[in-house]
């Protein structure tokens, strides 16, 4: 099965996720965001993906009732002295 371009935007408390070739856009609420051992993860109050989808670029989708988006954290890059 072909990977759909999905593009993720998250804003203040909330998630829109835009499919390529559609009009439509979903939009579902943050219920909380967790981020421990290198991962960030948004707990969103819907689905917003489809059983047979597991990333939406750098997201990992997972979750039956809600979607749970997770990502690594972005390392800083490391300061060198000079």
């Amino acid at each position: 099965m072909k990977e759909a371009k999905v593009s993720v935007l998250v804003g203040e408390g909330v998630v829109t996720v835009k499919r390529e070739g559609s009009n439509r856009a979903l939009q579902a609420n943050v219920l909380g965001t967790v981020e421990a051992d290198g991962v960030e993860v948004l707990c969103l109050d819907r689905l917003v993906h489809a059983s047979h989808e597991q990333q939406f670029g750098e997201w990992t989708l997972s979750g039956a009732v809600t979607t749970l988006l997770s990502r690594p954290l972005a390392v800083p890059e490391a300061v060198l002295p000079q």
